[in-house]
């Protein structure tokens, strides 16, 4: 799925990056790798997440360094139960979203097609020592999904790492093999948002897919040393009922 760059004409260099997760089709279209939508784009054009695009026949991605804004929460609130309790944690997230829940909490977030909602210039540096000088001891990627800015957070995740900081990633875990070995190995702990049970609602509700998400959480639990943690927002009716050939 993808969308043509009609709104909010943007061009800022300095924002743009290249990325490594994409390859060309055999028709010229170029497809995006990170996750499972394998948005294929012509030039100009941008995925569903809204913050990958085909720029110079090559996918980019148009957020790094912009954020939505900054908040220092405790660490419960992302939530984490078991890591680091008691402390504070800087949040952070840029646009978009490769998944398009009708619940979304954050969806004028998620769902901008807005530039001007990222309106906080923010090196890597500047929120590792940001998040130092406000007393955190981690820096949470949050708001919308950190797997589409991954090359963004990576790189947040260095500089916190280099003065002592811990990093949570708050994701879906809607996101291909390559990519999830390459984002989750710069992440301390994650909270991943489980949405439901069913390959039914996934499809219906998030217009996304169940395997890949239960692919994600097992390779967390057992091929890496992330805490990991669950989440599933209990909606009456959808998910508060878990059919017997998942429990």
């Amino acid at each position: 799925m993808t969308t043509n760059n009609h709104t909010a004409e943007y061009h800022d260099a300095a924002h743009h990056v290249p990325t490594r997760f994409w390859h060309v089709e055999p028709d010229g279209r170029v497809q995006c790798d990170v996750c499972p939508r394998f948005c294929r784009l012509n030039e100009g054009q941008r995925g569903m997440c809204f913050v990958r695009m085909r720029e110079n026949d090559q996918v980019v991605l148009t957020t790094y360094g912009r954020s939505s804004g900054f908040c220092v929460d405790p660490i419960e609130k992302k939530p984490l139960n078991h890591f680091l309790p008691g402390t504070p944690v800087l949040s952070f997230g840029t646009a978009g979203c490769n998944l398009a829940c009708k619940f979304c909490q954050n969806w004028d977030i998620s769902k901008s097609r807005e530039i001007d909602t990222l309106a906080d210039d923010a090196s890597p540096e500047g929120i590792a020592n940001a998040a130092a000088r406000t007393g955190c001891s981690s820096v949470a990627f949050t708001y919308n999904d950190p797997t589409i800015f991954l090359e963004y957070a990576n790189d947040v995740a260095d500089a916190c790492h280099e003065i002592g900081l811990k990093t949570v990633a708050v994701t879906a875990g809607y996101i291909c093999p390559d990519a999830r070995r390459e984002f989750f190995r710069h992440v301390d702990a994650a909270n991943v948002d489980l949405k439901a049970f069913t390959e039914d609602f996934y499809r219906k509700v998030t217009a996304s897919e169940l395997a890949p998400v239960l692919e994600t959480i097992e390779y967390l639990t057992h091929e890496t040393n992330v805490w990991v943690e669950l989440t599933t927002l209990l909606i009456l009716g959808s998910t508060t009922r878990i059919p017997r050939s998942t429990r």
